[in-house]
């Protein structure tokens, strides 16, 4: 093994180590919230903190943008960890059933802070790996996959021990915790692998170069918004990004409200939840996604989520336990970690590296919430209108929305494959990391 071989792999442990602990705090985050959210009765505020959060959306992207493009990546990178750490634990003190607005308002803040967060860990691989071969890349984007996973699991069970003993809101301060922790190695890595900062700079429109298939087909897209939506490519991931975003919202609404009626909302419950799910997301990560990319390319992966999902909640219709709903849960979320993430990170390879981060932040943070927000909106009618408690039978009629959301799913991924996803096989194990 040469010496740059050694530098590249020695710089990968610092993304994967970020990577992993984040997840620390995001799982611990999330059991406690919800333990405390749903045990106030959230489950009616449900709707309007996912709207809240997709009105949060649009300028927490935009602020993201702008720090970058003020400060630079690795400035902007430091910052959120400590910025989000801090943030969340001015929130400990309210992480109590008496405080429903405060919960309401913790709710929609973990989503919006931890986008910034995954998008500036996957930044922090980008500049650190920068310049290295194929093999190598496979290697370290495999490893920060598994961290990520890995990650999960040791967050449910820190929050699964933790809970027995201790009140939710210390699954608060823990989790800042990883977050400060995350932001240190964030910023050694830094200090040891100094590098020219990058920072976005406008192109004009006619620097925009695509092919008849509407893939930028130079290097780069126009920095403004409305350039990217001249281009079908983008659209296309556009659609997919909307359609799965509102899928997921609708099976975390119907998991959240089965596990409420049932009266299975105590920490415990969501930290054994999440530890089933990132085992199931890294034995998928292992085992399958391999075999998958390799046999069917980055087409055929992208189609295996949507029709997983489309079989899986046709038989969900059918039923009404928490035990299904779980089930379908499980399925969206260890195919999204695993199968979908890794094949998702590189429909974005057409676009220019200078500008593939504000196409991700738009495709994958402001329009995915947007999309989240209309359906959030229309839960939200729903349950203004019930004139007596929910039960079971009565959130029949999700699980039939979403299978005609999840065909058009397909066929806009149909499109896409149509448009020329297929052909981008530059990398073919990049992990896309959680954004919520």
């Amino acid at each position: 093994m040469d010496r740059s071989e050694k530098v590249t792999k020695s710089r990968a442990w610092y993304p994967i180590f970020v990577v992993g602990i984040s997840m620390v705090g995001f799982i611990s985050i999330k059991t406690g919230r919800d333990a405390v959210f749903f045990s106030s009765g959230g489950l009616k505020q449900l709707p309007l903190a996912y709207i809240f959060i997709a009105v949060a959306s649009v300028p927490a992207a935009m602020m993201h943008l702008k720090a970058i493009e003020r400060w630079g990546s690795r400035k902007a990178r430091t910052g959120v960890f400590l910025v989000a750490a801090f943030i969340l634990l001015c929130f400990v003190p309210f992480v109590d059933t008496k405080h429903r607005v405060m919960m309401v308002g913790l709710f929609v803040m973990v989503p919006s802070l931890f986008a910034a967060v995954f998008a500036g860990a996957w930044l922090l691989a980008g500049d650190l790996l920068e310049g290295a071969d194929r093999r190598m890349t496979r290697w370290a984007y495999s490893r920060i996959g598994a961290a990520s996973m890995l990650g999960g699991i040791t967050g449910g069970l820190l929050s699964k021990g933790i809970s027995i003993f201790l009140a939710p809101r210390f699954l608060i301060v823990g989790g800042a915790g990883m977050l400060i922790i995350a932001g240190w190695i964030s910023s050694r890595a830094h200090r040891k692998y100094p590098i020219e900062d990058s920072r976005f700079v406008p192109l004009e429109s006619k620097d925009i170069a695509t092919d008849k298939k509407g893939i930028p087909s130079t290097s780069m897209l126009g920095a403004l918004p409305k350039e990217l939506l001249k281009q079908p490519y983008i659209l296309a991931l556009f659609g997919i990004s909307g359609l799965s975003a509102l899928a997921a919202l609708y099976i975390d609404f119907q998991f959240y409200a089965m596990a409420t009626i049932s009266g299975k909302i105590r920490a415990q419950f969501f930290a054994n939840f999440y530890i089933f799910l990132n085992s199931a997301s890294l034995v998928l990560q292992l085992i399958v996604a391999p075999w998958i990319q390799s046999r069917f390319g980055v087409g055929g992966a992208l189609m295996v989520f949507p029709t997983a999902l489309f079989g899986s909640t046709g038989i969900v219709s059918f039923t009404t336990t928490i035990l299904s709903r779980s089930i379908l849960k499980v399925t969206e979320g260890g195919l999204k970690s695993s199968i979908h993430r890794s094949t998702w990170e590189q429909v974005f390879l057409p676009i220019g590296r200078e500008k593939r981060a504000m196409a991700k932040i738009l495709v994958d943070g402001a329009f995915a919430r947007m999309s989240e927000g209309i359906g959030a909106a229309v839960l939200y009618i729903w349950l203004k209108s019930l004139k007596t408690p929910l039960t079971p039978q009565k959130l029949a009629w999700i699980s039939w929305v979403l299978i005609p959301v999840i065909l058009f799913w397909i066929l806009s991924t149909r499109y896409l494959i149509r448009l020329g996803c297929s052909d981008t096989n530059e990398v073919e194990d990049m992990i896309r990391l959680p954004d919520s």
